[in-house]
C-alpha cells in the first residue's frame, strides 16, 4: 500500500501564523487520537463466534475506546469555536468560511448532553456518585459477571462496565436503552469523520499557502502492518502469569 510522505522543516511550520497554527497542531493532534484507535474498534465488531466471557472482556474494551472517542469529540467543539474567535479580527473572511463549514459539528456536540456527561463524570472522571446511580438504576433481575483469569489482563469488573455503558445508552437515548445504542455508535462516527474531514480541508489550504506540499516521497506501508477485519482478532492478553 502507498503512502505520500511530505517533508518540511520545523522553520516551515512556525512560518505559519500563530492564530492557526496553535489550531492546526492541537486539532491535528485530536484527529491523531481518534483515527489511531479506529482498528481496535473496527476489529471488535464482529464477536458472534465468542462465548460470553470472552464477549464481556471484548465489550470492556471496545466501551473503553468509545468513550475514549467521545470525550476527545467533545472537546474539539471548544478547541474549534476558540479557535474561529481568533481569527475573527486576524482572518475575517476565513473565520466566516470556517464558521459555516463547522456549523454541524458544533450543534452536534453541544445537543449531546449525554456525551458532556461521560467526558466530565466516566472518562475524565472516576465520579463516585455517578457510579452508584448508575448502579441502581439497574432493573434488578439484570445478571452480572465478575471475571477472574490467571494470565493478567484476564480479570474483569463486567458488573461496573455494564452499569457505566447502560447508564450512557439510556442518557442518550432519554429512557431507551437500545435507540440510545444507535444513536451513540452512530454520533460517535459521524462526528469523527466530520472532524477529520474539516480538519484535513484547513489543513490542506494554509499548508499550500506555504508551500508545506513542495517536497514529497511514496512510501510503501507493508502488508504485515495491515489487516482487513475480521482476518485477525486482537487478544485478550498479552502477558502471562
Amino acid at each position: 500500500m502507498k503512502v505520500t510522505v511530505f517533508r518540511f522543516t520545523a522553520k516551515q511550520l512556525q512560518s505559519i501564523h500563530s492564530d492557526h497554527l496553535g489550531f492546526i497542531v492541537a486539532s491535528s493532534h485530536c484527529c491523531n487520537e481518534l483515527i489511531c484507535v479506529m482498528p481496535y474498534i473496527i476489529f471488535e465488531q464482529d464477536i458472534k463466534k465468542a462465548n460470553e466471557t470472552e464477549e464481556a472482556l471484548i465489550n470492556i474494551r471496545f466501551f473503553a475506546i468509545l468513550r475514549h472517542q467521545i470525550a476527545k469529540i467533545f472537546e474539539y467543539r471548544d478547541l474549534c469555536n476558540n479557535y474561529i474567535a481568533k481569527i475573527r479580527t486576524t482572518f475575517p473572511a476565513a473565520a466566516t468560511r470556517l464558521q459555516n463549514e463547522s456549523k454541524q459539528i458544533s450543534r452536534s456536540i453541544k445537543a449531546a448532553k449525554w456525551a458532556e456527561t461521560v467526558r466530565n463524570k466516566v472518562v475524565s472522571h472516576f465520579d463516585e456518585a455517578y457510579a452508584l446511580n448508575a448502579v441502581k438504576s439497574m432493573p434488578e433481575d439484570t445478571e452480572l459477571t465478575f471475571i477472574v483469569g490467571n494470565l493478567h489482563g484476564l480479570t474483569a469488573f463486567d458488573f461496573a462496565d455494564r452499569a457505566i455503558v447502560r447508564a450512557m445508552f439510556v442518557d442518550a437515548g432519554v429512557g431507551d436503552e437500545e435507540a440510545g445504542k444507535t444513536a451513540v455508535l452512530r454520533w460517535s462516527v459521524d462526528l469523527q469523520k466530520q472532524i477529520t474531514t474539516f480538519h484535513a480541508g484547513l489543513v490542506k489550504n494554509i499548508f499550500h499557502q506555504h508551500g508545506i506540499f513542495q517536497n514529497k516521497d511514496m512510501v510503501e506501508i507493508r502488508d504485515q502492518w495491515c489487516a482487513a477485519p475480521g482476518s485477525i482478532a486482537i487478544p485478550l492478553s498479552t502477558l502471562k502469569p
